[in-house]
């Protein structure tokens, strides 16, 4: 690879150096001979106008049809430095591995010694038109800057690691693989990654091998690749930093420095097949698998599945997610047609309906050699009807994925295999029965009894949307719960998915010899969840110029309040500082808000004023701030900025008294609305009682607020039911407790208007971390009393830790203004409370809750919450409470758990919001580890001072590679 021929450019410089290289490699060639490289190479510039725009200039150039926009190389010295390191970390990785023989490894050395370092910036789009739509990234040309507009290459380079680069014709609609392959790159040692370095110097990592093919971009004219073969001494790393540095090169500046002679090559022969992504489908149970089978296949991390199949006498309704890349967890609902729920004068004619919780982990990725192994529990939380074990392991070859697994339980019915842990014990011979009470993993059962083993294939066609899919079953259907035995005439299954639209998977198949399936799943990446804010105002064009005219501060404060949907409490100017009080900032995306905000102040502020400060506050607290330099965010608003000369703009702050503070030399403070009232729709639902699978209310509540004082407030809601179908709603569970929460029923059915809350709240600010709230009044649709909360949380640490204490008491079954009518509850009081720490992990965007104290039925014990949050502000979690009740005296259940989903409307309207919506599902309603129900929470209070809550973004469109 050591240079032979290289052709030196002498730049010209007039304001800024403009370079057209005119001259192109051919590959047309199909034999190893010299290229022509400086016959064919001339040079030419025009000169920048002071701080013109990228844009301008390439709009002045004159017409060339040769000239190759998007191999356009904007060359900024400043960047220089931080690009030299870069070159020296690809030297370092050549020196400490060796690469290959000694000469290869000296070419490596003497090559990219000989590279240079350009300074180049990569941009997004070199099309003029398109800078100019998008001011923030069209750079200002400088005088030191250089700009190479080049012509227009036929060729795509290979490099090897033998250290003989191929140049091969490009060809529409070809893929690095294809390349690779004229090279016969890859054909001695396989191949599994591929980085492309695209003209534009933007970077793709692609997985190419039979076994991880995904998706891929076609390659353009100009475009590098570098694919290092399968166990050689470039680890990942090393490649992606080689591919870094390349990306910096010009693509005649990488083709002059290659040793000659090159080697050549036609461009791949039409048609060229497309790189797909391997499909992944869920089975009947709702987990990624085949039919009845699971497999070791992984949704990404965010994806969410709501699924429905049926297959006599079974229909499952499921709802899974997929917390992280490595663990799905969900939900199901057995309704099993042949059965019935219980006696009929209790639940009709209802048939029979099974709650169960699965549970699915990967053990192993998938390796060019090794499969993937995931380890899974179907029905792990619930009565252990179906329940089952299993590992099972993928390979994926080209188009044809395939599985093998071994299952106990349910899925080892069959028996066809020696249980492997009976070698241990022969009391793994034997599997328990259901679980009476339920919601408790019966530990004792797993992996034992009968074992089978389980595989499949999925194959994907040459139609993206139709999957096909056999399998062999590990059930004979002879061991079924409630003796509901099926006649299976084949252990094979066949079926077949289409993929009607993206979200949407409808599934066909035919079980058991002798059973049609039909199954429907709706799914989609809540991690990925993003809706343009179209019904709101368009933030304002930002100018350079400052503005000369008077402040109209209420216009401003109008335009604040519309761009960020948060309240202005306070607009101040100290000095060159205008500082901004907001009252009760919500909502899921900060910065985007921040951006607007930042406009309209920009545009309205007079010349003199240099920063501008947001301070958040809650009810008179100071909770967090942002800084906003003006002229460094202003800049970076209207032109692309190099990395080395960026800085940050938008800094966080911890906000303290300002009693320091010049007086303020111009305030505006609107007079406070001194009472709120809204309108919205109430629903409540109640799924798998006896009465009826699904029972519901909808309604509409009347959320109101009376502002006493600042930090003083009276809050309430009356609720109107206008439809339902709680006329079904006649069960009342039983229980060996209080009764703190399975009057459901009565509270649910007694009144049609009801009060769930009124209540008078108190909420102050302590110390610069220290929290606290009082408040008193009906605090929920059951209880009613007084209470204290106390929060000590640091501004952005990751801990936090509070303790509230409450003494309530039972209301009536009408949800009004009495306590007398509470059924055998009334007159029950109960003091309340606990500690809770609050823990930030760092670790995937994971946060754990921990509450200790006692519930309202009087018991003892600990919460845990589990939750991840993803970067667009969607939460997905778990809890589980255990208190000092036995699984015998708290009932079916056997202790307090359930998942939760939380999605901002920030996420799926087309304004900004400040709302969540809050998808709960608890299996049953008891009355162990039963907590109040508070409106008011210091730690959601208090959430901007949380690093993470405020620095969720919109999710944007997921690219190509990595």
């Amino acid at each position: 690879m050591a240079k032979m021929a290289r052709t030196s450019l002498t730049p010209i410089r007039a304001g800024v150096l403009i370079g057209t290289l005119a001259g192109l490699v051919s590959a047309a060639q199909a034999q190893q001979v010299p290229l022509p490289l400086s016959a064919a190479l001339t040079t030419h510039s025009l000169a920048a106008r002071p701080e013109e725009r990228l844009s301008d200039w390439i709009l002045r150039q004159p017409f060339d049809a040769r000239a190759y926009h998007p191999g356009l190389s904007w060359q900024v010295p400043g960047e220089r430095p931080a690009q030299l390191r870069l070159k020296n970390d690809v030297l370092g990785a050549l020196n400490d591995s060796g690469h290959g023989p000694n000469g290869v490894h000296a070419s490596w050395l003497q090559w990219v010694m000989s590279l240079p370092v350009t300074g180049r910036v990569a941009l997004p789009m070199s099309d003029a038109r398109w800078l100019q739509a998008h001011p923030g990234q069209d750079p200002v040309l400088q005088a030191d800057h250089v700009v190479f507009l080049p012509p227009r290459p036929t060729s795509v380079a290979v490099i090897s690691p033998t250290g003989r680069p191929c140049l091969v014709d490009h060809a529409p609609r070809a893929q690095a693989r294809h390349y690779l392959r004229e090279c016969d790159h890859g054909r001695a040692e396989p191949v599994d990654t591929a980085w492309v370095i695209q003209p534009d110097g933007q970077v793709f990592e692609f997985n190419i091998a039979s076994w991880n093919e995904q998706e891929q971009t076609e390659l353009a004219p100009g475009a590098v690749v570098w694919a290092p073969p399968r166990g050689s001494r470039w680890s990942r790393s090393s490649s992606a930093v080689l591919a870094q540095f390349l990306a910096t090169q010009t693509y005649d500046t990488l083709v002059s420095s290659f040793e000659l002679p090159l080697l050549t090559r036609a461009a791949p022969a039409q048609p060229l097949s497309v790189a797909r992504s391997q499909a992944l489908s869920a089975n009947d149970w709702g987990v990624i698998g085949l039919m009845q089978t699971p497999t070791a296949r992984m949704a990404p991390a965010g994806d969410v599945r709501l699924s429905f199949s049926r297959v006599y006498p079974y229909e499952r309704y499921n709802v899974f997610v997929q917390p992280f890349d490595g663990l799905e967890a969900g939900f199901r609902y057995s309704n099993v047609l042949n059965r019935l729920y219980g006696p009929q004068e209790l639940s009709g004619n209802q048939t029979y309906k099974d709650k169960s919780i699965d549970l699915k982990v990967r053990l192993l990725e998938e390796s060019a050699y090794l499969p993937q192994v995931a380890l899974g529990f179907v029905d792990a939380g619930g009565t252990g009807l179906f329940s089952g074990e299993y590992l099972v392991g993928n390979k994926r070859f080209g188009a044809f994925d395939w599985s093998l697994g071994l299952g106990w339980g349910y899925l080892g019915a069959r028996g066809n295999i020696r249980n492997p842990f009976s070698a241990i014990s022969p009391r793994f011979n034997t599997r328990g029965g259901m679980v009476a009470m339920g919601g408790t993993p019966n530990t004792g059962s797993f992996f034992r009894g009968p074992a089978a083993l389980f595989g499949g294939v999925q194959y994907q066609t040459p139609w993206e949307s139709l999957l096909l899919k056999a399998e062999y079953d590990g059930n004979h259907y002879q061991s079924e719960p409630q003796g509901n035995h099926q006649v299976q005439r084949s252990p094979f299954n066949l079926g077949l998915v289409y993929r009607h639209r993206p979200s949407v998977d409808l599934s066909l198949g035919l079980q058991r010899g002798n059973q049609l399936m039909f199954g429907l799943t709706l799914h989609t990446s809540v991690s990925n969840m993003s809706t343009p804010k179209v019904s709101d105002m368009a933030t304002p064009k930002v100018q350079t110029v400052l503005p000369s005219t008077p402040v109209n501060m209420t216009g401003m404060a109008a335009d604040l309040q519309a761009m960020s949907n948060w309240g202005i409490q306070r607009i101040e100017t100290h000095g060159s500082v205008m500082r901004v009080l907001v009252e009760s900032p919500s909502g899921a995306h900060w910065e985007e808000r921040i951006d607007r905000m930042a406009a309209v102040l920009h545009q309205n502020a007079p010349a003199l004023i240099d920063r501008f400060e947001l301070v958040f506050t809650e009810q008179g607290a100071l909770l967090s701030g942002r800084s906003v330099d003006r002229d460094t965010w202003v800049r970076q608003q209207t032109s692309r900025v190099p990395p080395s000369a960026a800085a940050p703009s938008i800094e966080a702050f911890a906000p303290v008294s300002r009693q320091a503070d010049a007086p303020a030399q111009t305030t505006w403070q609107p007079t406070p609305a001194k009472f709120g009232l809204a309108v919205v729709p109430s629903w409540q639902q109640n799924i798998g009682g006896p009465d009826g699978f699904f029972l519901f209310r909808a309604g509409v509540s009347l959320p109101m607020r009376l502002r006493l004082s600042q930090n003083t407030a009276i809050s309430g809601a009356v609720s109107l039911n206008l439809l339902d179908n709680y006329d079904n709603f006649k069960y009342t569970a039983p229980s060996e407790m209080p009764r703190v929460r399975t009057h459901m029923r009565e509270y649910m059915t007694t009144s049609r208007v009801n009060i769930p809350s009124l209540q008078i709240t108190h909420f102050g600010q302590a110390s610069a971390n220290q929290f606290y709230s009082m408040y008193a009044g009906y605090l929920e649709s059951m209880y009613a009393g007084v209470g204290g909360e106390w929060l000590y949380r640091p501004w952005h640490s990751p801990f936090a830790l509070g303790v509230d204490v409450n003494r309530v008491q039972q209301r009536s079954f009408d949800q009004l203004f009495g306590f007398g009518r509470a059924g055998s509850q009334t007159g029950y009081q109960v003091t309340t409370g606990h500690a809770t720490a609050y823990w930030d992990t760092g670790w995937k965007s994971t946060h754990v809750r921990l509450s200790a104290g006692q519930y309202l039925a009087g018991d003892v014990g600990a919460t845990i919450d589990l939750s991840r949050t993803f970067v667009n502000g969607v939460r997905v979690g778990v809890w589980a409470t255990k208190t000092n009740v036995s699984a015998r005296q708290f009932g079916e259940g056997s202790f307090d758990k359930g998942l939760y989903l939380s999605i901002p409307f920030d996420v799926m309207t087309t304004t900004r919001s400040g709302n969540t919506a809050n998808l709960v599902y608890s299996p049953l309603t008891r009355d162990g580890g039963a907590r109040l129900n508070r409106d008011f929470s210091l730690y959601q209070a208090t959430s901007a001072r949380s690093q993470q809550d405020t620095s969720h973004k919109p999710a944007s469109a997921q690219p190509f590679g990595r």
